[in-house]
């Protein structure tokens, strides 16, 4: 770490050596596993902040009474209320920025590093809100639990893999998660009750199907024959479709309580020690939590299935800037809106893991 102390000559002791060249680091941020909150985007405007949602049940068929049916020629067949679901758009965040061409100046020897620097922390502001908005939903897909009647699947991988080792293992375990999400999918593909949590007559297409893929599970599975195993049902197409980091899936802890180390952050926030979190990161020991703003990582989460990513929407996105002609100074904002995260319940969301 440069500590501002120049080395001094080695012929000429009374004089410093100069500073060759300052160049400030550009390439931060290349990558953020946004695929999931880019495909999950939807319109929200300025006018309203509100989208609903309707999901009507199937209706039903009786014995016909033939010339009897005459009677019953004013009767009324209405059908069940539609369940009606609201999306909101309540969420709304802010970054600043403060900036000068002044006084910052005399800490660059030339006008080229002092302009990469300033252009550098302007681009951040772009890049702190996809990391935001990508954290923020990844941690909510690995987390979130749907309350259908078959909301979780849990394949026997251990029953299958037996004592079998390494790469017999791997091969074995991919087997058994093959089977495991073909017989799944088969199971969505039938009309049922089942899968959203109105208990409404669905049924779903297999190219509809989304599935989140847990990075420890794709990375053994790649050590195998992958499409030898993963050739029914078209798993080999969703195999690798959309897949996070481990360190995303996981349980939510519904009580506040203190990190013992292992857990992590569902918001981003200010740590007590001075340091900040974004969705994701490990909060440290002693570090206190809200109720369902932490989780616990789950290693035994195979994927999460969808059949529509919960819906992310943007009220507006703003810049905005003003020069203090008092301190010399430039501020800068970025301001943005978005819907609190909710699944849409007329869809499944199922939890995919080992037993």
């Amino acid at each position: 770490m440069f500590t501002g102390k120049l080395n001094s000559n080695a012929i000429f002791s009374g004089i410093y050596n100069m500073i060759i060249s300052q160049q400030v680091f550009a390439d931060n941020i290349k990558g953020t596993h946004s695929k999931l909150v880019d495909a999950a985007r939807t319109d929200g405007g300025l006018y309203g902040d509100t989208k609903l949602y309707y999901a009507t049940d199937a209706l039903k068929s009786a014995p016909w009474g033939k010339d009897a049916e005459a009677l019953n020629l004013l009767a009324l067949h209405r059908p069940e209320s539609p369940k009606c679901q609201a999306i909101t758009l309540d969420q709304f965040r802010q970054i600043s920025l403060t900036v000068d061409n002044y006084l910052t100046k005399q800490a660059w020897a030339t006008e080229s590093a002092f302009s990469e620097f300033n252009s550098v922390m302007l681009g951040w502001i772009r890049d702190t809100k996809r990391v935001y908005d990508s954290t923020l939903y990844n941690a909510y897909i690995g987390t979130v639990e749907g309350e259908a009647a078959q909301a979780t699947r849990e394949i026997a991988v251990s029953d299958v893999v037996g004592n079998a080792e390494g790469e017999e293992a791997a091969k074995l375990e991919a087997m058994a998660i093959a089977q495991g999400l073909a017989d799944l999918f088969v199971e969505m593909g039938d009309v049922s009750r089942d899968f959203n949590d109105y208990g409404f007559l669905r049924s779903y297409d297999m190219s509809d199907l989304k599935v989140v893929w847990n990075s420890k599970v794709v990375n053994k599975i790649r050590k195998v024959d992958l499409p030898t195993i993963f050739h029914k049902e078209g798993l080999v197409d969703k195999f690798e479709e959309y897949v996070l980091p481990s360190r995303y899936f996981g349980f939510i802890k519904t009580e506040s309580g203190v990190s013992t180390g292992i857990e992590r952050t569902l918001v981003e926030k200010d740590l007590s020690n001075g340091k900040h979190v974004f969705p994701g990161d490990i909060l440290p020991t002693g570090e206190a939590y809200e109720a369902n703003e932490a989780y616990e990582v789950d290693e035994d989460i195979i994927c999460k299935v969808f059949v529509k990513l919960p819906p992310y929407m943007s009220a507006f996105e703003v810049g905005t800037s003003f020069f203090n002609p008092k301190s010399l100074t430039e501020n800068h904002y970025l301001t943005w809106g978005y819907n609190t995260l909710e699944y849409l319940k007329n869809y499944p969301v199922i939890t995919v893991h080992k037993d």
